[in-house]
């Protein structure tokens, strides 16, 4: 499990260097496996706003830029698919210098003068990705410090966690620990109440409630996914290992990595009937998330609408229901499901995920409500949007 150090800090602040911390954390019994900076070394990289771009004149696959750097304009090529005006992009200006003691010259490419480079996120160190620009968001302040508009002074800690310290998947636990050994206050969750404005509910039935003891689902309507979800957001997924999706699915992920409960969107609009957590039927099929194709057996749980299967219980949702940039409407889904019954049809299936390793060492079963709240006030912030009333199924004696 990979966290940001700055991340942590947020919820626990000790007085102790990062070196001490991980040592803290190590004796613990949370190993910390590696200390990663989450960028490479680098100077005199600042945003940069591209103001046009023409094709060379003498080389089909690059671009002449014009490219604001706050104090002055500057001509650079490029070789990005990505580079068009109005991107905004690192800049890496005459003189900087990138990982790898890579130092920025004035140069001509094909002929044509170059002051500076344009950088995608694998020349900064950030990630391997170089198939194009780092995009960075549309309100960046145009010459800025890179490394101070993103924060990037930081370090990502690699924890080895025992199959036993469930608690600790997620950022929320780990600070607790480190609370406790520093004896230092840990910041409470703090969440506006999402008082619900849509007279709409969505039924929920649970048929094999030893298997999924408590269920919890809203409605949203009216979410614009066209919205990017926030860049501390995005920073936030990329140093614990996931991309940037859409804001539904980034709020889900962010959450799951904080607080350590998986959840799950549906697209609303492509659900129908209600719900039923039941157990699948002989031979019927899912396609996930990730575009398998997987055919059930009868002691798989699957959450389901009137027309099937619509997502693998605490494993992966399904293709047929997923949110996507057309989506509008969201039903929202907190759950808890057994142990033993995620362990075993992620075996049988060999389909691993987040949600999987987390629901499979169990988790805390008093919150499947409050994180519901928690999630669709972020997702609302965000996306806009109308919330329904909670409808919740199981819970109280039938939990764990």
């Amino acid at each position: 499990m990979k966290i940001s150090e700055q991340w942590l800090r947020e919820w626990v602040d000790p007085a102790i260097d990062t070196d001490t911390l991980a040592r803290q954390l190590t004796m613990a019994g949370l190993e910390i496996e590696a200390l990663e900076p989450v960028a490479g070394e680098f100077s005199g990289v600042v945003v940069g706003e591209i103001l046009e771009a023409a094709p060379h004149p003498d080389a089909d696959r690059l671009r002449v830029c014009r490219v604001s750097s706050g104090a002055q304009e500057l001509q650079i090529v490029c070789g990005a698919p990505n580079a068009r005006a109005g991107l905004k992009a690192p800049l890496a200006t005459v003189g900087g210098v990138l990982p790898g003691d890579f130092r920025i010259k004035q140069a001509k490419l094909r002929g044509v003068e170059s002051q500076g480079m344009l950088c995608a996120e694998a020349e900064l160190g950030l990630s391997e990705a170089n198939e194009g620009l780092m995009e960075l968001a549309a309100d960046a302040p145009v010459g800025a410090d890179l490394r101070d508009y993103l924060g990037l002074d930081d370090t990502v800690l690699e924890i080895g966690l025992t199959p036993n310290r469930a608690d600790c998947l997620g950022v929320r636990g780990i600070a607790r620990e480190v609370g406790l050994l520093n004896d230092c206050a840990v910041q409470a969750v703090s969440c506006a109440p999402v008082a619900p404005t849509l007279d709409e509910t969505f039924p929920v039935e649970l048929l094999a409630p030893q298997r999924c003891p408590h269920f919890v689902g809203r409605v949203i309507r009216g979410v614009d996914l066209s919205r990017p979800s926030p860049l501390w957001m995005q920073e936030k997924l990329r140093r614990s290992g996931l991309r940037s999706i859409d804001a539904v699915v980034d709020v889900t992920n962010y959450v799951m990595l904080e607080l350590g409960q998986p959840m799950h969107a549906f697209d609303f609009d492509r659900l129908r009937g209600g719900i039923r957590v039941r157990c699948a039927q002989a031979g019927e099929k899912l396609r996930l998330l990730d575009g398998s194709e997987v055919e059930l057996h009868e002691d798989n749980l699957v959450i389901a609408d009137h027309d099937g299967a619509a997502a693998l219980a605490g494993i992966m949702g399904g293709e047929r229901t997923g949110v996507s940039e057309v989506t509008k409407s969201m039903f929202l889904e907190v759950a808890i499901f057994d142990q033993i019954s995620v362990a075993t049809t992620g075996r049988k299936l060999n389909i691993h995920s987040d949600a999987r390793f987390r629901f499979e060492r169990g988790l805390d079963v008093t919150s499947p409500e409050w994180v519901s709240g928690y999630v669709a006030r972020m997702v609302m912030d965000i996306c806009g949007g109308e919330a329904s009333h909670v409808v919740s199924a199981g819970g109280g004696a039938a939990l764990p």
